[in-house]
């Protein structure tokens, strides 16, 4: 059964939104604003489509140029001129540039951690070896210290000395 969320902001996938007009369902004004919601709307997301030359555009539109989506950053309505594409100058700011910087960075960092947990883990274990070693030798001494503690203990014991 598909259940229908109070919350406005919620969107929906085309698999739930399809799923609501199966079986001859009667759909309420819940479903109609969901299935709003849920699609871009060229105004209210001000997304402009492809960039085009000689279309007038404000602070806000979004544009696809290149392969990547741009948004209009100058204070002034321009008329896009060929000099004024995105990426040329400073009235657009690239949306997807900004989330491949982010992406780098996370690279670059996620490098950077790899590195020290590698370092890290190649000095537990040289930890670990030295670890085993001393137990190794505290052990021995140990043995050697009640091999010597027995040995004197028989020593007294069978010649009757303090």
């Amino acid at each position: 059964m598909f259940t229908i969320s109070n919350d406005a902001n919620v969107l929906r996938n085309r698999n739930e939104l399809k799923s609501l007009f199966k079986n001859k369902s009667r759909l309420s004004e819940t479903h109609f604003a969901e299935l709003i919601n849920s699609m871009l709307n060229k105004q209210d997301d001000r997304f402009h489509g492809l960039w085009q030359e000689g279309r007038t555009y404000r602070k806000g539109d979004v544009v696809y140029y290149q392969g990547a989506l741009w948004e209009m950053q100058a204070e002034t309505e321009i008329c896009a001129n060929e000099d004024e594409a995105p990426g040329t100058g400073s009235q657009w700011k690239s949306l997807l540039k900004e989330l491949e910087q982010k992406v780098n960075q996370l690279q670059h960092d996620l490098a950077a951690l790899t590195k020290a947990f590698t370092e890290y883990q190649e000095q537990m274990k040289l930890h670990l070896r030295q670890l085993v070693r001393y137990i190794t030798l505290l052990t021995l001494g140990l043995a050697i210290a009640f091999v010597w503690l027995l040995v004197g203990s028989t020593h007294h014991i069978f010649t009757g000395t303090n």
